[in-house]
């Protein structure tokens, strides 16, 4: 079957795009991801203190991006449909990304969050090692030490407080991980031939209907003014980091999109420093320097590095 008309006009508008250009767009919607994941974390600590949860604050996110990117298709005039050929991939995309969220919301239930999220961001080094497998990435000794150097620098910065060690936590975090490998590497398949708006929307819309079963005697809302503004606030940076995602990914390979992804993190600390006054120590913050640090190296590469 041919590509429907507005995926050829996608697919043409994207590969007739200046090199440079391109891979410059794709990173500020690298970052912007990073930033708008990052400012999460520090608004679900105010949602979760004022009686929210994890589901449902998962609930929400879904609800609102099907709604509002699917608003934004219809002033559009875009077509809701899928090319044959796409909508087994798109299918799974979806299936894995929403799992993958489950699974590391249910590991921060029985192990630290510093942990978990450790855990979960192995993942640029499994996309890392994907690339140069399937040498879609050229291997060198300079690449293959920034990813190294960019872990080792979220280890240093999540190093503070008490570890708590569950081994279904851990088995939670690694699924977690590996789903998220699989939504950068077939994410940036996908995301080079269809429209990002098309493609969030389902994937959301699919997450929506996972989620929807789970929520049985699950929902709650908080119960003070602060944590509806929390709640709010954490549903537009998701509605600003999602969409950004896969722009970044129509323009990335998925090794640079998930290297520049390890800034969340970080951005998630110094957020929560400035927020919710927590302080660093001299190790993490020597952490939080190595990874924006390595981040800020990676961008000088040509696009062909990394």
């Amino acid at each position: 079957m041919q590509p429907l008309a507005s995926q050829r006009l996608y697919r043409y508008s994207a590969s007739t795009m200046p090199t440079l250009i391109k891979q410059q767009a794709g990173m500020l919607f690298a970052l912007m991801t990073a930033c708008g994941l990052g400012a999460i974390t520090t608004q679900a600590k105010i949602f979760y203190a004022d009686g929210g949860n994890a589901l449902t604050m998962i609930l929400i996110r879904f609800t609102a991006s099907t709604l509002v990117f699917g608003l934004l298709l219809l002033l559009r005039h875009g077509s809701f449909r899928v090319a044959r050929s796409q909508r087994m991939p798109l299918f799974f995309l979806g299936i894995i990304w929403s799992g993958a969220m489950i699974c590391y919301l249910v590991s921060v239930e029985s192990i630290s969050v510093s942990l978990a999220v450790l855990i979960l961001y192995f993942y640029p080094l499994l996309v890392l090692a994907y690339s140069l497998i399937k040498r879609q990435l050229k291997a060198s000794a300079a690449v293959i030490a920034l990813f190294c150097a960019a872990f080792f620098g979220l280890y240093l910065a999540l190093s503070g407080g008490e570890i708590a060690v569950d081994l279904n936590g851990i088995l939670f975090a690694a699924i977690a991980a590996f789903g998220a490998a699989f939504t950068f590497l077939c994410g940036a398949r996908v995301a080079s031939s269809m429209s990002p708006l098309l493609m969030t929307f389902w994937i959301n819309a699919i997450g929506l209907l996972m989620i929807l079963p789970m929520m049985a005697g699950k929902l709650s809302l908080p119960t003070v003014g602060g944590g509806s503004l929390a709640l709010g606030l954490a549903t537009v940076f998701y509605l600003i980091a999602i969409l950004s995602q896969f722009e970044a990914l129509a323009r990335l390979t998925a090794a640079r999109a998930a290297f520049i992804l390890n800034l969340e993190p970080v951005i998630s600390i110094l957020l929560a420093g400035l927020i919710l006054n927590e302080t660093l120590s001299t190790i993490q913050a020597s952490g939080v320097l190595l990874v924006i640090s390595v981040v800020i190296l990676s961008l000088r590469f040509k696009p062909t590095d990394a």
